[in-house]
């Protein structure tokens, strides 16, 4: 990635509201360059979309947990139905397939500890292919906002 590139990329992950006039100054770029090269970052995939960053207490669901899960059979089918089943219930935030002792880990955000046990035990473990589930509760969460290219050469 190009260092002017990162410079974007750096100031819209801290604010994707940020005017592209605003952007242009803080980047020491014009503003019909910034816009460009913002709209080719996008086009190539390096800026994905933006959204807006909520409170989950706020939202009524403060408690989080992550449900390890073990699946059988592994195979691309039962794998693909469990994701799409976990994905679309609503206190999922997240879904991640793993290789080691468990198979996928969904991390849920809930009203209460009765809505938890909910989607653990009645919803989740009960899914087609589930043969195993263990909670963790979360009790702090911190996820980086701003990612830095792993390396800076041109892309």
């Amino acid at each position: 990635m190009k260092a002017s590139d990162w410079s974007l990329v750096n100031l819209l992950q801290r604010n994707a509201r940020v005017t592209n006039r605003s952007l242009a100054e803080a980047a020491h770029m014009a503003p019909s360059t910034t816009l460009g090269r913002v709209r080719d970052l996008e086009q190539h995939g390096t800026i994905t979309g933006y959204h807006a960053a909520v409170d989950l207490t706020a939202l009524g669901r403060p408690l989080q947990a992550l449900i390890f899960v073990k699946l059988r059979p592994k195979t691309d089918l039962a794998v693909t139905e469990f994701v799409e089943a976990v994905w679309g219930l609503d206190e999922t935030l997240a879904v991640y397939l793993l290789s080691g002792a468990d198979d996928a880990v969904v991390h849920v955000a809930v009203a209460d500890t009765a809505a938890l046990r909910n989607s653990a035990l009645r919803t989740i473990s009960t899914l087609p292919g589930v043969i195993d589930e263990r909670t963790s509760l979360v009790f702090e969460h911190k996820a980086k906002r701003v990612v830095p290219p792993a390396t800076m050469t041109d892309f």
